[in-house]
């Protein structure tokens, strides 16, 4: 079993205390520190005391996770990130999880946040991931709801988790925080361990003028959003955006056949075995493109026009982002992102290095790492977990809304085993304003102020301070009605608010006939979390 640096045995003797005293913990280390280590070590803590152990994590880290168990003789089963959210099963027994790139999670309205909770119900979680916060404050609600009941905090003077985010109440963030969260940066490492610097660069490149404010989306009530769109495509790459408009043009021509708005399904069964299956959708926004008063096909031919002319605008444009980044690649081993895949492969292909996407696979980085190939250019599928600390550069090709990317992005090098001195980031921009920036440093700010707890203090509330009734929008309120309706009791332990997995279980359960057998199954789970019921 491998020896852990004194900050990962701190990290895993905490995130034990704080899964024995609330079932489970939030490991949110800055990237490159070694959190994997840390949660291997104590699912093999927990294993010895004889529970079963189950490991989520994305798809491309199944291999990567494979060797950490047999680093560390963990008998575990591995499930990915999307094969969970098709799992319906309902945890069981003496279950311990753990959700690496918990990040992931943090939208209560998908299908794989219900599943992980439906999953962990009577479980301990161990929820991993150095970005726990991406967009806001919602976004770490989220996962504490999987792993903490409304009031588990009230002895520590939080007497509702919920209403603590809902107004924003700082002192009682900071004790959620504090009391749910390891977070550390990478001060905590040893000296023998810290790995240099990360050096900044900006690089500005032009954008290719084009029509595309003259596009009105006949087929649409959301264009100024599609206009949008197309710009964020132009400044990804000429490429990008040349596969919007033959995707667009190809849906117009087959609506001007048909008469009609095509499907997702209609499009998919016409055309699946040339689209990447994993952009498709994305390209042409279903939910946006329908119709609002019938369908005119001289408009749509008129946009038609207005594609075409795009399309030949830029077909004959130079990629001079492209070239700037020709420019500065030196022998280095560099890896280079992009959020589109089509100029993913497009700069694959002029720079002769190796691809990841969806599409293609991780088998280039897999090259990258054993040293056969010197650049990699990737989406953002090989940006999280991977160890390649092999790179001396990363380059943003292109800039994400989401700020956490980009940490995760240099995280890959920037890590323990980076033996340089430096590392060194280069972050493209357009030439022109993008709202982009802006929006990173908003997020940023937001993510700071959260997650930097203080050391606060809070009287413990008192008995009369805690909610005495069910929030008006609690799936266990519901439940309570329709055990009334039946002529059944509800158990007294109702009358609060649970992890996320048994507050999904009383929406079931609410929409459903109860009787005294389905109540004495509630009754149970409530046992299994460790909740009076009388």
């Amino acid at each position: 079993m491998p020896d852990l640096a004194p900050h990962q045995r701190e990290a895993v003797s905490r995130a034990l205390a704080l899964i024995a005293r609330h079932g489970g913990a939030i490991l949110a280390d800055d990237a490159g520190l070694g959190k994997s280590y840390v949660a291997a070590r104590v699912a093999a803590e927990l294993q010895c005391r004889g529970s079963r152990v189950e490991i989520v994590v994305p798809a491309p880290l199944v291999s990567q996770w494979r060797d950490t168990l047999c680093d560390f003789n963990l008998d575990a089963r591995i499930i990915t990130h999307d094969s969970l959210a098709g799992d319906p099963s309902l945890g069981d027994g003496d279950r311990f999880i753990v959700v690496d790139e918990a990040h992931a999670f943090r939208n209560r309205r998908t299908q794989r946040w219900c599943a992980l909770a439906r999953r962990s119900v009577g479980s301990r979680l161990l929820l991993v991931t150095a970005t726990p916060i991406c967009n806001g404050a919602g976004d770490l609600l989220a996962l504490v709801s999987l792993i903490a009941a409304d009031d588990a905090l009230r002895r520590c003077g939080v007497a509702s988790i919920d209403d603590a985010f809902a107004i924003r109440d700082g002192p009682s963030l900071d004790v959620i925080v504090r009391e749910l969260v390891i977070r550390r940066e990478r001060d905590v490492l040893p000296p023998e361990l810290r790995f240099g610097s990360l050096e900044r660069r900006v690089i500005r490149h032009p954008i290719a003028a084009a029509p595309i404010d003259a596009l009105q989306f006949p087929l649409s009530t959301s264009a100024p959003l599609l206009r949008q769109f197309l710009w964020r495509r132009l400044e990804s790459s000429p490429h990008a955006l040349l596969e919007s408009v033959r995707r667009q043009l190809r849906f117009y021509e087959r609506a001007i056949e048909s008469g009609r708005a095509l499907s997702r399904r209609d499009y998919r069964r016409a055309f699946a075995a040339e689209e990447d299956a994993d952009a498709f959708q994305q390209i042409l926004f279903w939910d946006l493109l329908a119709p609002a008063d019938g369908f005119d096909a001289t408009a749509v031919r008129e946009e038609m026009a207005r594609l075409s002319c795009i399309r030949s605008i830029i077909e004959c444009a130079e990629d001079t982002k492209a070239a700037l980044l020709e420019s500065i690649l030196d022998g280095e081993p560099t890896l280079i992102f992009t959020g589109a895949a089509a100029t993913a492969r497009s700069l694959a292909r002029r720079l002769r290095c190796g691809l990841a996407t969806a599409r293609d696979g991780t088998g280039a980085i897999d090259a990258f790492r054993r040293g056969m190939i010197d650049r990699v250019v990737a989406t953002d599928l090989a940006s999280e977990g991977l160890n390649l600390q092999r790179a001396g550069v990363v380059v943003h090709y292109d800039i994400p809304w989401n700020p956490v990317k980009l940490d995760q992005r240099n995280g890959r090098a920037h890590r323990i085993g980076q033996m340089r001195d430096s590392v060194r980031a280069i972050y493209f921009l357009p030439e022109a304003r993008s709202r982009v920036v802006e929006m990173i440093a908003s997020k940023n700010r937001t993510r700071r102020r959260i997650l930097s707890a203080h050391e606060t203090t809070i009287d413990a509330p008192s008995l009369a301070d805690l909610p005495q009734r069910l929030p008006s929008d609690s799936p266990a309120l519901s439940l309570v009605r329709a055990l009334r309706a039946n002529g059944l009791a509800p158990p007294a332990a109702l009358f609060r608010r649970y992890r996320a997995g048994v507050e999904l279980l009383f929406a079931e359960m609410a929409r459903e006939y109860l009787d005294a057998k389905r109540l004495a199954e509630l009754e149970a789970v409530l046992k299994r979390e460790g909740v009076r019921t009388a």
